[in-house]
């Protein structure tokens, strides 16, 4: 196994409680995809409806490569797949998705948003439990090959991550 392959399948891996080094620190290493004209307007049914098309058609995990459907072309790693939720311009990195976003209150998440950390993000889907403390996320994570997956997360790796909205979600 190459330093970059075992990069990349930490970068993206929900079970690590601290932020680790990865591929995307180096935004140049990271391979371009399509662009569309400006980021749109997403709700948050659509996010959920445009991450599923990943999850039913097992899109495998990778950062240097892209993956196009009608929803547009984007890298096929952990923020390549919120990207892809929302509707962006491009595939962003796990820094950058906060560019485009606000933090929001935990017990606030909505489904469509997303949890992120330096070194990882996953879409919110819903909460697993009535303290709003387990969620059940979306996410695209290694090692390379490997196909997004839904799960739910313990509170421990939750707490790990800051919850964040897309700026230009809307209702629905």
């Amino acid at each position: 196994m190459s330093t970059r392959t075992l990069i990349a399948a930490v970068a993206c891996t929900a079970a690590f409680q601290v932020p680790v080094a990865h591929a995307a620190d180096d935004p140049g290493a990271l391979i371009t995809c399509g662009t569309t004209e400006a980021d749109r307007a997403t709700s948050h049914t659509e996010a959920l409806t445009r991450s599923q098309s990943w999850l039913d058609e097992r899109v495998p995990y990778s950062q240097q490569a892209c993956h196009e459907n009608e929803h547009g072309s984007y890298r096929t790693d952990c923020s390549g797949y919120v990207s892809l939720a929302w509707g962006l311009t491009h595939s962003r990195t796990t820094t950058t998705l906060r560019d485009v976003a606000t933090e929001v209150p935990r017990a606030d998440l909505r489904p469509g948003d997303a949890l992120v950390a330096p070194y990882h993000a996953a879409l919110f889907v819903r909460w697993a439990d009535d303290a709003k403390s387990e969620p059940v996320v979306r996410e695209q994570t290694g090692p390379d090959g490997e196909p997004p997956v839904e799960r739910k997360w313990t509170a421990r790796t939750a707490d790990a991550y800051t919850p964040i909205r897309y700026y230009k979600v809307t209702e629905g």
